[in-house]
Parts: structure tokens; sequence; C-alpha cells
């Protein structure tokens, strides 16, 4: 029952508490006042963001952080296109985002009605469905759906309409809860499991493989990684998952290493365990990645993810930490087949040859402040202070690059990124999420100076919401990434300068703490993560004698093609181009 509710609005606030949730993130309006009225007497905590784009990656950054739902609030009509963004990114990153949002008026036969769109057409495509409330006494049934939808499977966002009668409606009498359901138990088969621990213990190479869907079962992960003696490796989104530093994780990332070297390592595999991997353009570095077919087992959530990309010998649908609770008592109980595995000795060398940047890696800049002045200098003292259990969140450019191949993570959900979307703008509103979601954990988030541009106000939620954030900013005022890929195809950029402020002014202004690298790298981050307020550090970064080369490379391509001609390039090129020699008898 819902004795304490009177109105509709109180009804819904109640339906989210009866599911554990603690904060929502958005804006008030004209609207949802209702909605925000009766959030002020809830136990909710209600974080308000400059924008819906940023609540909307606020409550991205919370889930990644914590597997816990944080709803977004906002009206309908340009709150609710403001956090489109924000749900297509939830979408790739397979983040549970409930978006709670008015229904879009609609008048008797009158055409032009104010803020009105069509918000299901729009948005079904983003979401993994949308929701109507449109009596007060559904509101229990269909929260409760909603929020369950959302983590289901494969978490990602839904839509929840309500219309205005549901919640301005008083509740003549008590209307019953709907009881909480656990989430995310699928049943599996026995003869799956038993099949899968055959295969698993038959061969004598086994990898893992593990994703995001595999976050919350690291410890099970190591027990199985050590009882085969298997090397595990990870998308982007899994490291972590296994401390990068166990002498079984390889570390792989594509930004970090030859995705031919990883290729020939899974040659020497007579089985690949893949557990809690979408298997997406990012996690598989855009498809290159060789799983066969005959030596893959997959286990995921979702039926949808099984077999989309990547056919398997063995497809198992549920979540990891289920099937590794039932999987490694199967594979306890049967021997091991006689040595032939890999040694430590062996997996090292591996570890060694998957650390070697790739060869078409874009060049790396100077980072001022450290000796000497590389990412690689800035990221080892990053490291020493940073605790193991940090969180870092990036947002998307040049300097997520570097992060991903310079910094190692030792424990899950401990680098959060945009990942097949990648959203610039994402990292501060989501390390805010991140922060609010995990509070005992330290939480950095590292961000060029374009990223800043689109939601460095959100330093005032930071400050207004008394969160102890470090922030540090690459400052080189370019959109850098996208200018050396002009670079090198072109030779010379456009449109990628941009126009930075003084960050301590800005800072001041904001009322948070700043400090610049100078020299000082580890005892500036240090200061920063043990401030008890928001702080901006500064880093400086600019060309390096790569970055140099590559422009010139550029220029010399462009003036051979403007010289010469495209179809005369190409002629050149195709020319140059090795071929395998003819089959048959040479004379």
């Amino acid at each position: 029952m819902n004795p304490r509710a009177s109105n509709g609005a109180e009804l819904l606030c109640h339906a989210l508490e009866s599911r554990g949730v603690e904060h929502v993130f958005g804006l008030p309006g004209t609207q949802n006042v209702l909605l925000y009225d009766a959030l002020k007497r809830s136990k909710i905590r209600s974080v308000l963001a400059t924008h819906e784009l940023s609540a909307s990656f606020m409550a991205n950054g919370y889930f990644r952080a914590s597997g816990r739902v944080a709803p977004l609030v906002t009206i309908p009509g340009p709150g609710f296109t403001y956090a489109l963004t924000g749900l297509a990114e939830a979408l790739h990153d397979s983040a549970a985002v409930l978006h709670i949002v008015g229904m879009p008026a609609k008048g008797a036969g009158k055409k032009y009605e104010f803020q009105a769109l069509d918000q299901e057409g729009i948005a079904s495509p983003l979401v993994k469905r949308v929701y109507d409330i449109r009596r007060v006494d559904e509101i229990p049934r269909v929260v409760s759906e909603a929020y369950d939808l959302s983590l289901s499977g494969e978490p990602g966002p839904v839509l929840l309409q309500w219309a205005r009668d549901a919640l301005a409606s008083n509740l003549s009498h008590p209307v019953d809860e709907i009881s909480p359901r656990p989430v995310g138990e699928i049943p599996v088969s026995d003869s799956r499991i038993k099949e899968a621990a055959a295969l698993i213990v038959a061969a004598r190479r086994p990898l893992l493989f593990v994703g995001q869907g595999a976050v919350g079962a690291t410890g099970q992960v190591q027990q199985l990684a050590e009882m085969l003696d298997s090397p595990v490796f990870s998308t982007t989104s899994g490291r972590g998952v296994l401390p990068e530093d166990h002498s079984l994780a390889l570390g792989f990332d594509i930004v970090r290493s030859e995705v031919s070297i990883l290729n020939e390592m899974i040659r020497q595999s007579d089985c690949i365990v893949a557990f809690g991997c979408k298997l997406t353009n990012a996690g598989t570095a855009g498809f290159q990645l060789d799983l066969p077919s005959d030596r893959l087992i997959h286990v995921d959530a979702s039926e949808e993810v099984l077999g989309a990309n990547y056919p398997a010998r063995l497809a198992i649908r549920g979540s990891a930490e289920d099937v590794l609770d039932r999987l490694i008592p199967a594979v306890k109980g049967v021997p091991r087949p006689p040595a032939g595995g890999w040694t430590r000795e062996e997996i090292g060398i591996w570890k060694k040859r998957l650390r070697v940047m790739p060869s078409t890696a874009i060049p790396e800049p100077v980072v001022y402040g450290v000796t000497p002045p590389t990412a690689d200098s800035f990221f080892t003292s990053f490291r020493r202070v940073l605790p193991r259990n940090g969180i870092v969140v990036t947002d998307s450019g040049l300097h997520q690059g570097l992060v991903r191949r310079h910094f190692d993570v030792f424990a899950p959900r401990g680098l959060i990124g945009p990942s097949d979307f990648q959203s610039m703008g994402f990292g501060l509103p989501a390390a805010i999420g991140a922060k609010l979601a995990a509070p005992d954990r330290p939480v950095v988030v590292i961000l060029g100076d374009g990223g800043f541009a689109m939601s460095g106000m959100e330093l005032l939620t930071a400050v207004r919401e008394k969160i102890p954030l470090t922030v540090i900013v690459f400052h080189d005022g370019r959109l850098n990434l996208i200018r050396l890929q002009q670079f090198a195809n072109f030779g010379q950029s456009e449109s990628v300068d941009i126009l930075n402020p003084d960050f301590s002014m800005f800072a001041d202004a904001l009322g948070v703490r700043y400090a610049l690298v100078d020299g000082n790298a580890e005892e500036v981050l240090q200061n920063a993560m043990d401030s008890p307020v928001p702080t901006l550090v500064e880093v400086l970064v600019g060309d390096s004698p790569a970055i140099h080369l590559l422009r010139a490379k550029g220029l010399a391509r462009e003036s051979a093609r403007r010289a010469l001609g495209p179809g005369t390039v190409r002629w050149i090129k195709d020319w140059m181009r090795p071929r395998k020699p003819a089959r048959g008898r040479m004379e």
C-alpha cells in the first residue's frame, strides 16, 4: 500500500523509492512542477544539471559506476530532445537509464500545440521500450515494469511518459505497490553448463574475454582464470574486471596494442570464453578481432547479442555472475588435461608484445610539466597517486586514447567513457554521476578542452552539490584528434582551433580549486584527490616532433594529389602495392 501518497506524483516517487532509487538527475519545468514538488517530500535526492544532455550523461555515469538506476527527469518538448543524445549513448554503452518525461501536449483537434512532438516515434529507435502512464492506478505497475526492463538482459534506456492527469489525480484510496522482483535471473539449462565445462576443461590453452557485462563477476572471473591458468583480455569497458597488474591480465586495448598480435595469440588458443561482451565495433577493434566460431563460447544476458556479429560454438544466455556460479564447480569436477598449456613466462611475453603502440596509432603530443614531457610520464605519476579502486572517467577525444594507452585499470568499473557512440561532453557530467553512485571511491575525470567547453559549466553542479571531484583538463586549444586526422590526410587543419578561458580565473569564478601541473605532477594530483571540494587541474599539451612529421607527410601527400591528380595517385599506389606471384610452374 501507499498510505502516504496523496496524488499521482507522490505515488510515482514512492514507486521509485520501492525499487531502491536514491537519486534522479534532470531539470524542473512548467510541465513537471508537480513531480518536483513530490520529489521534495520524498527520500530521493534530486540533482539539478545545467541542461538535460548533461543530466542524461550523469545518469549514465551513475549506472556505469554502480549498476544501479538513477532516473533522468525532463519536461517534454525541448527537455526531451536535449536528452536524446544521452539516450543514444546509453543504448550503445548498455547503460540502464530510465527517462521519465511528460507526454506531449494534445489538443482537441487543434494543430500546432505548444512544444508537441511525436516523442514515442522519435525515441523508439533509441530505447528498449516506451511506456505510457495514463491513469493514476497504473503508476506502480508501469514504473516497476519500466525499471525492470532497463536492467534486464542487456541494460539500456527506457522511456516512461506520464499524462498530467495521472500525476495530478488525487488518490481516493490506497494503491497496491508492486513487490520488487530480482532482475537479471535467466534460467540456464544444466546441459549448457556441462557442455561449456567439458569444452573448457578439454582445452589446453583457453582464453577468457570479458566485457562490461562481467563487472559484477570480478572475483569469479579471477577464480576461473587462475583455475585454468588462462590469460584474460577485455573490451575497454571491461578493463579492470581482472586487475591489469595480475599476471594473467593481458591489458589489451585497441589503442595500445596491435590487433594482429592478439589474433596471433587467439590462433594458438583452443577455446575462447567471452563473458558479458556485446562484441560491438569498439569492443572488437572494428570487427578485426578474430574469434573462430568453432572455438568460441559466448555468455551474455541478451538474446540479441548472442550470435549478432560472431557466431559461437556454444551460446549461453545468462548473466556472467549466474553462469560462473554454476560453471566454476562444474569445471572443478572434471580432470584437467595433461600439461601443455600457457606458462606464466609465455603469458608475460605476450603481455609485452601487446603493450607496443600500434603502427597505425596517431602521434602523441608533448605533455608539459612532467619529465620527460610525455603522456607516459604523466600517467605514470597519476597511477602512483590514484588508489587501486579509483574511477577514471574520460570524454571523447585524443585524451581518451592517451588514457587507454598509458593507464592501467586495477578495479572493475575503474574506467568509464563513451563507447560506440563517443559523445563529446560526456566526461564531466558522467563523473558527477559516478561520484554520487560510488562516494567511497575517488573519481577523476580526464578530458580535453573541447569536451570541457561542451559541459564545463557542470562544475557549478559539482560545487552546489558538494561533490569532491578531480577534473583534469588537457589544454591544447584545439579539437586535436580531428586536427591530427586532418594533418594525416591533408597536411593542414580547418575549424579545429578553439578559444579557452583562463582556467585559473574560470575556476575561481565558479568556486573550485585550481592547480597547474608544472614539474610537480604527483603533488598536484594527490592534493586534488585529497581535496573536499571540486578541483580543476590544468595540463598543458603541445605538438611533438612526431606531429610535425605527420603534418609534413600530409602536406607532401596533398601536394602530390594536386599536382598529379587523384587518378594518377591511385595508379601509383596500385602499381606500388605488393602482389602475390601467380600460381603455376615458373619458366
